[in-house]
């Protein structure tokens, strides 16, 4: 059964419960933001070259994470540097740090002035329309999207399969691992899984303005074949690429409706995809 919001947050929270500098830390900034738009995580996973980090507290929205350095944390200065360069290079996130000492109202002092760089960054995003208020029943449901029935890339509809992303769509499967599936609401379109990294068979990339998505093919023996394909099938594609980013994380994302660019597509370049809608219509329902 899934955890409703409140449980959401007290587990969070609860991981602090033996470590009572970082539980006060934390409870005081999550109080004073005084929101449950925010969305927090603590002992948040990260990538690094050798190994990972657990981050303290972490911020999605504005991409912060928050380190509490007891005092144990002089004596490995080099250690935590490291550390924090691996964090900010793996994720391009901002770190800020909070420093225990003997002196409440210093402790407090850095804490209400990390609140007022918070309060910032979130208005910045505000004025950017890059924040998102968290709504913790839509993050991730498939059902949240079929009873709105139309999933928009302003909303950034996600997933966390892509059997949950093709039942959305009216595809009505029990298991499913392919990367292409050809669209049973929709005539001449297909559902598309890409992986915007580099991997075996594919080097697959979306532009910055999430506008463009060139697919080339590495394999030497199906490139040829694969291209051909493409351009014969002239076909809309729904995409859901997926993506595995250093914070563990593996989604579906809902990108647009893309069609391919023929003209400008190659086998030495790559096949070129122009997105021609941010929205789509699915099945209605109370679940799926």
């Amino acid at each position: 059964m899934k955890l409703t919001k409140q449980e959401f947050i007290i587990g969070q929270i609860a991981k602090t419960n033996k470590k009572n500098f970082e539980n006060y830390v934390i409870t005081r900034i999550v109080h004073s933001l005084n929101t449950d738009e925010v969305k927090f995580l603590t002992q948040q996973y990260v990538k690094r070259p050798s190994g990972h980090a657990l981050t303290d507290l972490y911020l999605p929205q504005i991409s912060l994470h928050v380190e509490i350095d007891e005092p144990f944390h002089k004596k490995q200065v080099i250690k935590d540097v490291d550390r924090e360069l691996d964090i900010i290079n793996a994720t391009k996130h901002q770190v800020r740090r909070i420093k225990i000492t003997d002196s409440l109202s210093h402790l407090n002092k850095q804490i209400d002035d990390l609140i007022i760089h918070i309060d910032s960054e979130i208005q910045k995003h505000k004025k950017a329309n890059q924040f998102h208020a968290w709504n913790y029943e839509q993050e991730y449901d498939p059902s949240y999207w079929s009873r709105k029935g139309e999933l928009k890339l302003e909303e950034n509809p996600r997933f966390r399969t892509i059997v949950d992303a093709c039942n959305c769509m009216g595809q009505n499967y029990k298991n499913c691992q392919k990367a292409f599936y050809k669209s049973k609401l929709y005539k001449d379109h297909h559902l598309w899984f890409p992986k915007f990294y580099d991997n075996n068979e594919w080097d697959n990339s979306i532009s910055d303005d999430g506008l463009t998505i060139t697919e080339i093919c590495k394999s030497p023996d199906k490139a040829s074949r694969h291209f051909q394909q493409c351009m014969n099938q002239n076909t809309l594609r729904i995409v859901f690429p997926r993506s595995i980013d250093n914070l563990g994380y593996k989604l579906y994302s809902f990108r647009g409706i893309f069609k391919t660019d023929v003209e400008t597509s190659s086998i030495e370049d790559g096949v070129v995809h122009r997105r021609v809608g941010t929205s789509i219509k699915v099945p209605q329902g109370e679940t799926l």
